[in-house]
């Protein structure tokens, strides 16, 4: 019926039709009402990897499709999440961990646990010793209140002391600190919420700690300081001694620290507890000498500096004399 010629006509004409077809085909990444010219490319939080689509695909939760025409989504890492539709992963907020990839909303540290900035992954920190935490979520750990400890990590609660209501310093590591008799500390240590209790900790008001005579020699550099506790009632007394290396021992520097509010001058017993320092972000006792760093904007953009103060007490700076 057609010539040869004909048909081989034909079949180049039916050949180019199908060239122009597929070149005016929304390439991948893209899309249009027909699938063809003209496209528009996906937005992000979509994505479409193949050609001549006439809509894009919504990133599934725990992935996301950076940027406009995409064309393949990406799943989130550790420590981060999404909701599906997004175009970035979401950091897990200060509270909460994200312990694995893929990952569609965060979870929340548990008791006993905290995570303080965003981005968590595995798992969140243990509270450490002389902490806890009775809640979930918790970007940081609330100190055990006078009349309690904590000698474990991961705790969601603090311990009586052995004599409930005795004294003992906020955020004790261990039930030695604690007094030997009632008074001084608190009976409850509870977050209420999400809020951490007032921890109490304080000597009642005007209470003066008596420098006691040294009952035993101690080593080289080492002085025999008194322990103290709090009678009921709130007088203080002596428990015993103990042999500190003056030296070195933050709390005792320079010598036995005799008034417990020796943070502005040295006690009578020689000795200055830096730790006691108010306005200070670091302090060491080195020598006898509580050494300081205070942080000082210097607003040159590029440094931040740390001055160095010392504070002797009067036995170091006799020594050095």
């Amino acid at each position: 019926m057609f010539s040869q010629l004909t048909r081989v006509c034909l079949i180049l004409v039916s050949t180019s039709v199908l060239v122009a077809a597929t070149s005016g085909s929304c390439p991948a990444g893209s899309f249009s009402k027909g699938g063809s010219a003209p496209c528009t490319q996906c937005k992000p939080g979509t994505f479409q990897p193949d050609a001549g689509q006439t809509s894009c695909r919504t990133a599934q939760p725990g992935w996301f499709a950076p940027g406009n025409g995409a064309t393949s989504q990406s799943i989130c890492q550790q420590g981060t999440f999404s909701t599906g539709g997004t175009a970035t992963c979401t950091a897990c907020p200060a509270g909460s961990y994200c312990n694995g990839q893929g990952q569609t909303k965060p979870q929340l540290c548990p008791t006993g646990h905290y995570a303080p900035t965003t981005g968590t992954g595995q798992q969140c920190l243990e509270c450490p010793k002389g902490t806890f935490v009775n809640f979930e979520g918790a970007t940081a750990c609330c100190t055990c209140c006078s009349g309690f400890y904590n000698d474990q990590t991961s705790q969601d609660h603090c311990f009586d002391c052995p004599v409930r209501g005795a004294f003992s310093p906020a955020g004790s590591t261990s039930k030695d600190q604690c007094a030997n008799t009632s008074g001084g500390g608190l009976t409850t240590c509870t977050a209420s919420g999400k809020t951490c209790p007032n921890t109490g900790g304080s000597f009642p008001s005007g209470y003066k700690r008596a420098v006691p005579r040294a009952l035993k020699e101690c080593p080289r550099g080492h002085q025999s300081c008194p322990i103290y506790g709090v009678r009921a009632g709130g007088a203080g007394y002596v428990r015993g001694h103990e042999c500190v290396d003056v030296r070195s021992d933050l709390e005792s520097c320079g010598g036995c620290v005799g008034a417990v509010d020796a943070d502005d001058a040295n006690s009578a017993g020689g000795g200055r507890d830096c730790s006691a320092i108010p306005h200070v972000d670091s302090v060491t006792c080195s020598a006898g000498v509580c050494v300081i760093g205070i942080p000082v904007a210097l607003h040159d953009e590029t440094n931040i500096n740390v001055v160095q103060q010392t504070i002797r007490s009067p036995d170091a700076a006799a020594h050095e004399a």
